[in-house]
C-alpha cells in the first residue's frame, strides 16, 4: 500500500476520527481484503466493529433493522462521491448524508478528503449503506474497495 493511500486515510481520520467501537459519532475503518470479499461482507463487518460490544445476538435484529443498501457506484459511473452521495434517493439516508458531508466540523476538509478518498481510478467498487436501530440513531456507511484488494469506509451514526 502506498504512502499516498495512507496520507488519504490519515486525512479521512483527521475529520470523522479513527476506527472505534463507540457505535456513535464518525470513524474510519480500512483493512486489506480479499478479492472474494464482497462489498457488502466489508462493509458489514466495519459497521459491526463500529458497534462494538453494543452488537450482540440479541441487539442484531435491532442494528440490522436500518442496514440496507441505497447506492452502489455503476461500473461506467463517474466516480463523483459527493454528488452520489447528495443524489440518494432513499428518504433515511437522504436524513443522514449531511451527517458526513455538512454537519461535521470542518465540513470543507471532510468533503476534500471524501472526494479524494472516493474518487480514485483504483476505486473497483463504492456503496452506501444506511446504519442504525429504527429508532434513536440513524447514519450513514460509504465503503470503497480499491485495486490493491484494500477497503476503506467511514461511518457516522447520530441521535
Amino acid at each position: 500500500m502506498g504512502n499516498s493511500f495512507l496520507s488519504l486515510i490519515e486525512d479521512l481520520e483527521k475529520v470523522y476520527g479513527k476506527a472505534n467501537s463507540t457505535g456513535f459519532g464518525s470513524a474510519v475503518f480500512h483493512e486489506a481484503v480479499n478479492a472474494a470479499d464482497s462489498i457488502d461482507t466489508v462493509a458489514l463487518k466495519h459497521y459491526k466493529a463500529f458497534i462494538g460490544s453494543k452488537w450482540t445476538s440479541e441487539t442484531e435484529q435491532v442494528w440490522q433493522s436500518a442496514w440496507q443498501k441505497v447506492y452502489e457506484r455503476n461500473k461506467t459511473a463517474k466516480a463523483d462521491v459527493l454528488t452520489e452521495l447528495y443524489n440518494i434517493t432513499d428518504t433515511d439516508a437522504k436524513i443522514a448524508v449531511p451527517l458526513l458531508t455538512d454537519l461535521i466540523e470542518n465540513a470543507s476538509q471532510g468533503k476534500q478528503a471524501l472526494a479524494a478518498a472516493f474518487n480514485l481510478p483504483d476505486v473497483t467498487a463504492m456503496a452506501v449503506f444506511t446504519i442504525g436501530d429504527k429508532a434513536a440513531l440513524s447514519g450513514i456507511l460509504a465503503i470503497a474497495i480499491y485495486t490493491n484488494e484494500y477497503a476503506c469506509s467511514v461511518l457516522a451514526l447520530m441521535d
